[in-house]
């Protein structure tokens, strides 16, 4: 039976703030610590951090939160100062989380990677990406089928059934499947042949979620258009575009926003906002109307939330003194960041349940350039090791 034989189905319907400038001349910084090219006591994910010194005395009432790419590392290698930096919060019991908009990999795995990486033992309870929030939505979507899109092979769609996701499908297998010939002319299912799975005719697709930043633009703008024209979210099928206009489209969500991200380049590289916008121009020209879509991570309010949850939760797991039932209290959280679309913009602008206050910290080592406005950082400063002797000395604390 063809993929495209058009059943007859109803369509499914579909039902940022800047705070006062603290102008800072940060003061000059110490040489920078060589990196570490070979990590000597890396540990598993779930070890806590502690320290052999370490005293018994409650963690501080202040914590971290780090962007990873651009604030401690460049690609795979990790910036001087990075190391060293996560040390001395663990000598002076300083929680921090790790708080990403990158992904694409499970947060076991990825964690491990950067323990290594950056020679410090990491949790997964102190790890926050931009797809992890979406495990939420497993309770929603988790029977039927989704549209996962984005990362390198069938990673995603792996960490998607991590989550709970029970079927999920990716834009290859669609492109693989019988009855597809042409669905994406410029795409070679040869590069699908390890990981594609076949879509029978007629499966009803009902959310599209884009996990990582996507490598086949031409294949994945393609199929999350036609999934987005089908009727009911069928694929094979497709609607005029008045009565998608009328009565919506299947649920399309985004992990990020970010149009540029920092590796190893000198400049910065397109990131999953770029993929957005090139989608937004196709489906403007298609039915000339802005895309409807939801978007999570950095700067929005949702992974602020989700991330400070995470956060106290693992405080409370590492007190020495915590009590079952028992919510420490968390002053503060330095959000330090290269970025301040979202970085920056997303420490100002988050109003905490809890009343704990958001300092956002800029560096200078990511997409962040001289000449580029800082967003309304509360301070920028060189490196992630400047920005957290900075917040030690505001907490009254000596590096």
């Amino acid at each position: 039976m063809s993929l495209f034989l058009l059943p007859r189905r109803l369509p499914r319907l579909l039902p940022r703030t800047s705070f006062a400038r603290y102008v800072h001349t940060p003061p000059p910084t110490p040489p920078a610590t060589p990196r570490a090219t070979t990590p000597s006591n890396a540990c598993t994910p779930s070890t806590p951090f502690t320290s052999p010194n370490s005293s018994p005395a409650p963690n501080p009432r202040f914590a971290f939160a780090f962007d990873i790419d651009g604030v401690l590392l460049h690609g795979a290698r990790p910036l001087p100062s990075a190391p060293s930096t996560l040390s001395l919060l663990r000598k002076h019991r300083i929680p921090f989380l790790l708080l990403t908009n990158g992904g694409g990999r499970s947060e076991s795995a990825r964690v491990a990677e950067l323990s290594e990486l950056l020679d410090a033992p990491l949790s997964t309870s102190q790890f926050v990406q931009s797809h992890t929030p979406f495990a939420r939505h497993a309770s929603t979507y988790g029977t039927g089928s989704v549209l996962v899109v984005g990362g390198t092979s069938d990673h995603c769609r792996r960490v998607a059934e991590g989550y709970g996701f029970s079927h999920v499908l990716m834009p290859g297998d669609i492109l693989s499947s019988p009855g597809a010939a042409g669905v994406s002319p410029f795409s070679n299912p040869a590069h699908y042949t390890d990981t594609a799975r076949e879509v029978a005719a007629g499966t009803k697709i009902d959310a599209v979620f884009v996990f990582n930043d996507p490598r086949d633009w031409a294949l994945d703008i393609q199929i999350i258009v036609d999934v987005l024209l089908a009727a009911g979210g069928v694929v094979g099928t497709r609607r005029a575009v008045d009565e998608v206009l009328r009565d919506g489209h299947v649920p399309l969500f985004f992990s990020n926003p970010d149009l540029w991200w920092a590796n190893e380049y000198p400049h910065p590289r397109l990131g999953q906002g770029g993929f957005r916008a090139a989608l937004e121009g196709v489906w403007r020209a298609v039915t000339g109307r802005g895309l409807v879509a939801s978007t999570i991570g950095k700067p929005h309010r949702e992974t602020y939330e989700y991330a400070e949850d995470v956060l106290v939760k693992w405080i409370q797991a590492q007190a020495a003194d915590g009590k079952d039932g028992e919510e420490v209290k968390l002053d503060t959280v330095y959000m330090v960041g290269d970025n301040p679309a979202s970085d920056i913009a997303g420490a100002n602008g988050h109003v905490s349940a809890r009343g704990t206050e958001w300092v956002s910290c800029l560096v200078r080592t990511g997409v962040f350039q001289a000449r580029d406005d800082d967003g309304g950082a509360k301070v920028v400063v060189d490196d992630v090791g400047a920005a957290v002797r900075w917040a030690m000395e505001r907490q009254g604390m000596k590096p």
